[in-house]
């Protein structure tokens, strides 16, 4: 399955409309990330850096409702649609 922008732009939604949590949105994350069977891969650098980010201990506290939002609107924008 290759994840791409648009995909991404749908997890975004779920997060938002409280359909998924942040602990499904990491574990979505780290599951493509160390995918040893191949099942998965990313479209871009953009789709790769933005699961790295979400998989990241690091930087996993700033997953919230505006970042994902501000996300959510660049990735329309870069992807060119104006709606889903």
């Amino acid at each position: 399955m290759i994840i791409s922008q648009y995909e991404l732009i749908k997890i975004c939604d779920r997060f938002l409309q409280d359909k998924i949590s942040k602990e499904e949105l990491i574990h979505f994350a780290t599951s493509v990330m160390f995918d040893d069977e191949n099942k998965y891969e990313c479209e871009d650098e953009i789709v790769e850096e933005i699961l790295s980010q979400w998989d990241n201990a690091q930087t996993q506290h700033k997953i919230t409702k505006t970042s994902i939002q501000f996300l959510r609107n660049h990735l329309l924008q870069a992807d060119g649609s104006t709606g889903i």
